[in-house]
């Protein structure tokens, strides 16, 4: 005769209270949007850290000497693990739920280990965003320190190593206006005496390349630059705008409607000689 089987003992789930197990089983619908917002801003960020990453690569090799552009893709790169952290905890946090919801043995032990978590994660990504707002107060600070391949920026430069004038020219002799050639292009303009735009009308410039590859510098005018080109180009449509840098005039663009805060210059040889320019007109507000 063989024994009976013995019975195997079962233990019964732990019971979840029911106040914890409604509120918390309700917020799974919010919680599952929360999540795939994490999925995509993860996603997004990626491909920002990416195309960054691109940006600031030559040659195979990081541009460390590039502040802002070093900090854009850490900026990215970190904000794709936030993203990425957020949502497995969030994940392990919902798992959780659903053991509360169908009321497993070990429900609150998964729930009290997945809010840790979450919680952590919360704390970690706080952490973060703290740290790279420090970085970025410390680039804005000085952006005349930043430099990049292909732009670059220059801010508060209290002695200019270059003189930027612009005129209001013409094309034709007349009186008190001064001829003066561009080399360029052999053609003549006729200058006034007094220039409407000069160094301490500009705030910011940039210097990067034409899509002929040759060094241009884009400025941005400060208020009363601006309101003074608006006006010159409004009363001086279809007539030469010189920019004359150092004395010589390296471009006369025909003013064809009115102008805004930020005008372009061209013509320059060199990119060092647009570097001395950029680095010249800045820093007046």
């Amino acid at each position: 005769m063989t024994d009976p089987e013995t019975p195997t003992e079962t233990i019964p789930a732990t019971p979840v209270p029911e106040h914890l197990l409604a509120p918390l089983t309700r917020s799974l619908p919010v919680i599952y949007f929360i999540y795939l917002f994490l999925i995509l801003g993860f996603v997004l960020s990626t491909i920002l850290f990416l195309v960054q990453f691109r940006m600031e690569v030559e040659p195979g090799i990081l541009l460390t000497d590039s502040r802002s552009g070093r900090l854009a893709v850490f900026v990215h790169l970190a904000r794709a693990c936030v993203f990425l952290l957020l949502a497995l905890a969030l994940h392990k946090y919902t798992s959780s739920l659903r053991h509360i919801r169908r009321n497993t043995a070990d429900a609150l032990d998964r729930y009290l280990k997945a809010s840790l978590f979450l919680w952590n994660t919360l704390c970690i990504s706080v952490l973060l965003v703290i740290g790279f707002g420090i970085w970025s107060y410390d680039v804005s600070r000085d952006p005349s320190a930043d430099f990049a391949v292909g732009q670059e920026i220059y801010a508060g430069n209290p002695q200019p190593d270059a003189i930027v004038e612009f005129f209001l020219a013409e094309m034709k002799p007349g009186e008190g206006l001064e001829k003066r050639s561009i080399e360029e292009i052999d053609r003549d303009v006729w200058l006034p005496a007094e220039p409407i735009l000069s160094n301490q009308h500009f705030m910011e410039a940039q210097v990067g390349m034409d899509p002929e590859q040759m060094p241009l510098v884009t400025l941005k005018l400060n208020e009363e630059g601006a309101a003074i080109i608006r006006k010159a180009s409004r009363e001086h449509v279809d007539k030469p705008l010189a920019v004359v840098v150092d004395g010589e005039v390296i471009m006369a663009p025909i003013i064809r409607a009115p102008m805004g805060a930020e005008v372009m210059i061209t013509g320059i040889k060199t990119m060092d000689e647009a570097k001395r320019i950029a680095r010249s007109l800045s820093g007046n507000k």
